[in-house]
C-alpha cells in the first residue's frame, strides 16, 4: 500500500503514471461540494438570524419592564421628605403616603435595658483577647417558636472578647448583643422600650464577669429600657421605637433627638421619578425600533456585493414592527379614568417614520397640574363584578338558577396594549407558546435539518472522494505493471535482436 501523507489522506504517490494527483481528486470533489457550501450558507444566515431574534427579545424584555414601571404605583407616588431639623427627626413614605405637613415634638427617645458589669477582676494582668479562665452558662429565653431556651457554654480557654462573641452569635434568637466598653461586659437588649433585660447563669461565671445583680460587692449598674414619647400635631404618642410607622398610614417617622420646639417634616410627590420612567421608556422603544430597521435592512440590491440584514423580508419582524407603531399612536380604548386621549396632549408625539420624542416641558406642566390624571392615563384599574362564565362562554347559575357572580380586576390606560403585545411575543403560557418561542423553534428545526443533510451530504462526498482514490489508485497500479511489462518486452526483444 502507497503511503499516505497528503492532508485530505491521498497516497502522495498517486499520478506517478496516471497524472491524476490528490489535487485533481480535490477539483472533482469541490465540483460537487456546490449543494454543500450552499447548505452552509444557509445554516448560517438561519444562525444569524436567531441571533438578531435573540437580541430582539433581549430588547423587548427591557422594553417589557419599561412598560411594567409606568404600571407601578410606586413610580407615580414616590414621596420626598423635608425636615426643618433632620438631625432631630425626619420621616420617610411609602406610595401609600399623602401629600402632607406634620409638627413632632420628641419628649424622649426609646431606649434599650442595658447591664453594665461591675469590675472584671480577672482582667487585671491580662487583654480581652487573652484566656479568662472562667467557665459556666448562659441562658436566655428563646424568641424561637419552639421557646426552648438558648444556652451558650463557656469555657475557661475563652476570653471576653470570646463570651461577647458567644452571646452575639445567638442575639437574634435570644434578644440579647453583648459589647466590651472599657474592660466593662455590656449586656442589653437588642430591641428598644420599655422591657426587661432576662437571662440567668453559672453563680461564678456572673461573679467572675461582674454581672451578678445579687452580689453586693462587685454590684453591676443596671438601667431600664423606655419607650419613646413625642408628639404629632398636638396628639401624644408613645412606641417603644425610634422608628414608628403606625401612626400615619404610609409614613414611618425616624426619631433622633429630643427637642425643645415642633420640628416641621412632610412629604411631596416625586414628580422626577415618573419623568425619569416616561423618558426611559421613550428611548427604549426608540432603540428598539432602531434596531429592528438596521437588521430589516435590505440595503442596496443593485450592488454586486449586497448584504441584506438578517431580519430584511422576515414577515414576523415587519408585524412587530407595525404592532408596535400602532400600540404607541392608535386610538385608545375608553378610559373615564383620565381626561387625557393621546399621548401627545402630554408632550409624547409619534413622527413619521414611528420614533417617538418627548416634550419634558409639557410633561411636567401636566404632572404638576393633575398627578393622578396623568397616571390613569398611563395605567388605572378597578374592580368589577361580571357574571361568571364556562369554557364556552356560557353563563354560570347556581342551584337556583341564578347567575354566579365574580370579581375581576379591569385594566385601563396607555400601556395596557403595549403589555399586551409584549405577553403575545414574550410570554409562554398553558397550552400556548410565545410568538418567539414559536420562532426560535422553528429556527431549531430547520438548523436540525440541515445539520443531518449537511452530515449525509458529507458522508456522500467522503465516499467520492474514496472512490476516486480506489479507481486512480488501480489505473496507477495498472499503469505501472503495463510500463514494466512493455520495459521487460523492449528487454527481451533487444536480447534477441544482438544474436
Amino acid at each position: 500500500m502507497p503511503i499516505v501523507t497528503s492532508d485530505t489522506g491521498i497516497s502522495s504517490t498517486l499520478g506517478s503514471y496516471s497524472g491524476i494527483t490528490s489535487h485533481e481528486i480535490d477539483k472533482l470533489i469541490e465540483a460537487e461540494s456546490t449543494p454543500l457550501l450552499r447548505m452552509n450558507n444557509q445554516k448560517s444566515l438561519l444562525l444569524e438570524q436567531q441571533n438578531a431574534w435573540k437580541d430582539v427579545r433581549l430588547r423587548l424584555n427591557t422594553f417589557s419592564k419599561n412598560i411594567e414601571t409606568l404600571q407601578k404605583n410606586e413610580t407615580w407616588n414616590s414621596k420626598v421628605a423635608t425636615s426643618s431639623k433632620p438631625d432631630k427627626v425626619t420621616i420617610s413614605g411609602t406610595d401609600k403616603a399623602a401629600e402632607d405637613n406634620y409638627d413632632i415634638t420628641v419628649d424622649q427617645l426609646a431606649t434599650s435595658s442595658k447591664l453594665v458589669s461591675g469590675e472584671i477582676e480577672k482582667l487585671d494582668d491580662k487583654t480581652i483577647y487573652d484566656e479568662l479562665g472562667t467557665s459556666g452558662q448562659f441562658e436566655f429565653e428563646s424568641k424561637k417558636e419552639d421557646g426552648e431556651p438558648i444556652t451558650i457554654e463557656i469555657d475557661e480557654s475563652d476570653s471576653l472578647k470570646d463570651i461577647t462573641n458567644k452571646i452575639n452569635a445567638e442575639s437574634k434568637d435570644t434578644g440579647v448583643k453583648a459589647t466590651i466598653v472599657n474592660g466593662h461586659l455590656v449586656l442589653s437588649n437588642v430591641d428598644t422600650g420599655e422591657s426587661e433585660l432576662s437571662f440567668t447563669g453559672s453563680e461564678d461565671l456572673l461573679n467572675d464577669l461582674g454581672i451578678n445583680t445579687d452580689s453586693t460587692t462587685n454590684t453591676p449598674q443596671y438601667t431600664e429600657g423606655q419607650n419613646a414619647k413625642f408628639t404629632i400635631d398636638g396628639i401624644a404618642v408613645e412606641r417603644p421605637s425610634n422608628n414608628v410607622s403606625d401612626v400615619i398610614e404610609g409614613v414611618t417617622i425616624h426619631l433622633h433627638d429630643t427637642t425643645e420646639d415642633a420640628v416641621r417634616v412632610g412629604l411631596v410627590t416625586d414628580l422626577e421619578k415618573p419623568i425619569e420612567a416616561i423618558n426611559a421608556f421613550v428611548e427604549q422603544y426608540n432603540s428598539l425600533m432602531d434596531f429592528i430597521n438596521e437588521k430589516s435592512d435590505i440595503g442596496d440590491p443593485s450592488k454586486k456585493d449586497n448584504k441584506p440584514g438578517p431580519l430584511a423580508g422576515d414577515s414576523t419582524a415587519n408585524r412587530l414592527q407595525n404592532s408596535l407603531k400602532l400600540a404607541v399612536t392608535g386610538l385608545p380604548d375608553e378610559n373615564p379614568h383620565t381626561t387625557f386621549l393621546y399621548p401627545a396632549e402630554l408632550g409624547i408625539s409619534v413622527d413619521k417614520t414611528g420614533y417617538l420624542s418627548i416634550d419634558e416641558e409639557k410633561l411636567r406642566s401636566a404632572l404638576d397640574e393633575d398627578a393622578k390624571n396623568v397616571q390613569n392615563f398611563f395605567y388605572h384599574t378597578e374592580k368589577i363584578v361580571v357574571d361568571k362564565k364556562d369554557e364556552l362562554g356560557n353563563v354560570m347559575l347556581d342551584d337556583e338558577g341564578n347567575p354566579i357572580r365574580e370579581t375581576q380586576t379591569k385594566e385601563f390606560g396607555y400601556t395596557v396594549k403595549l403589555n399586551d403585545l409584549m405577553n403575545a411575543y414574550l410570554k409562554d403560557e398553558a397550552g400556548k407558546k410565545s410568538i418567539y418561542t414559536t420562532k426560535d423553534e422553528s429556527f431549531e428545526k430547520s438548523i436540525k435539518q440541515l445539520d443531518e443533510r449537511i452530515d449525509r451530504f458529507t458522508e456522500k462526498l467522503d465516499k467520492k472522494r474514496d472512490y476516486y482514490v480506489r479507481t486512480f489508485s488501480r489505473l496507477d497500479q495498472a499503469m505501472m505493471q503495463a510500463e514494466q511489462q512493455m520495459s521487460f518486452l523492449i528487454t527481451q526483444l533487444d536480447a534477441f535482436s544482438t544474436k
